[in-house]
């Protein structure tokens, strides 16, 4: 075999060679190229994310729903309230209503009881009776207030921070019903309960 036998073979070798590389070469270029996501891969995506949190806001709904809260015994207060002047009204509530706080304070001619409420809603309420004025519960508590007829009662309506408040003097003192902005719903089911009560 001639020498330029040999250098034709060793070229097309060469080329062979150069042929296969680059073909290699295009199908490693192509295989690390990422693929087209699929409409499918995105929804499986969302999904991994989105159970998940499903499956915590399921949780926590139904832990919360059954939420068990501590229940206070007011007798001892109402009964000292009564001895002091208080009409000490025990609202008519039905059993869905817990008592979760009670606290009696007597500052010189002043005695005031407040209880505090949580309703069949879940939402935490307050009534306060005092021998002074509305002040004496509420500072906010000044002026006229807003007409609100509930159960037979004429109440004064006042919007505060934290929610609202109504007021109305029952057997010579005053009572104050006030809830939180969640709560404003459950202030006419209270004031019915005092209504039947008083």
């Amino acid at each position: 075999m001639s020498s330029e036998e040999v250098k034709a073979a060793a070229a097309e070798v060469d080329i062979d060679e150069a042929r296969e590389a680059a073909e290699a070469n295009a199908e490693s270029a192509k295989s690390s190229r990422p693929r087209p996501r699929r409409m499918r891969d995105m929804a499986l995506s969302m999904a991994v994310l989105l159970v998940p949190l499903g499956l915590i806001y399921w949780g926590w709904g139904w832990i919360a729903e059954d939420r068990q809260v501590s229940v206070v015994d007011t007798g001892e207060n109402y009964a000292t309230a009564a001895s002091l002047g208080l009409p000490a009204i025990e609202p008519e509530l039905s059993e869905d209503w817990k008592p979760i706080s009670t606290h009696l304070a007597a500052d010189g001619t002043v005695t005031t009881l407040r209880t505090g409420w949580y309703s069949p809603e879940g939402n935490g309420l307050q009534m306060a009776e005092t021998s002074g004025d509305a002040t004496a519960v509420d500072e906010g508590l000044t002026g006229a207030g807003t007409p609100v007829e509930a159960a037979g009662i004429e109440w004064a309506s006042y919007d505060l921070d934290s929610g609202e408040a109504w007021v109305a003097v029952i057997d010579g003192a005053t009572v104050v019903l006030s809830a939180e902005t969640d709560g404003t719903a459950d202030l006419d089911d209270l004031a019915a309960g005092v209504a039947a009560a008083s």
